[in-house]
């Protein structure tokens, strides 16, 4: 009976730790995400705002555009180290990490996207992003990521940038 009893307290200090362990993860998870939001917000959220340097119209080609219906789809490929992804893709988005916040889990990096002519790598357009991935308990269900939050009534940095993206037309007809 000894022997039982010993062994029903292991595991019930064994769930105890696993449990506490978990709500730790949880509140690392949520501290970070608080984290964020403060960064986002600071300096009234300039520091994180579209900042539009020049701004084009996208080539009308396959590359760049669907036939979807109701609403045209656009998209502009995402180059990473310089690699060229050939005549058809004159614009490209760049994303370059700037800092990382946090190296263990959950992983917090600041980064920039910017869009960039390829012609003469001229940046049109950038934004600062902050962004949180994993932490958190991974079972049953991994934590999703964390950034910063975006006014929905805001323009998307390629929406200000390209003078023909079809949402920036659609919100001018209406």
């Amino acid at each position: 009976m000894a022997i039982i009893g010993k062994v029903v307290g292991s595991l019930g200090l064994g769930l105890v730790a696993l449990v506490g362990y978990g709500i730790y993860l949880e509140w690392e998870v949520k501290r970070w995400d608080q984290k964020i939001d403060a960064l986002c917000a600071a300096n009234g959220g300039r520091d994180v705002a579209v900042r539009v340097y020049e701004t084009v119209m996208a080539p009308d080609t396959k590359e760049y555009f669907a036939e979807t219906k109701p609403v045209r789809s656009f998209y502009v490929p995402t180059r990473r180290g310089g690699q060229s992804l050939g005549p058809n893709f004159p614009y490209v988005f760049e994303t370059e990490r700037l800092a990382v916040l946090n190296e263990k889990d959950p992983f917090v990096v600041k980064y920039v996207l910017r869009i960039v002519r390829v012609a003469d790598s001229k940046t049109l357009g950038e934004q600062v992003e902050y962004t949180r991935s994993g932490g958190g308990i991974a079972f049953p269900d991994p934590s999703t990521p964390h950034s910063c939050t975006q006014d929905p009534r805001a323009q998307s940095l390629d929406m200000s940038v390209f003078l023909n993206h079809p949402r920036r037309l659609e919100g001018a007809a209406k």
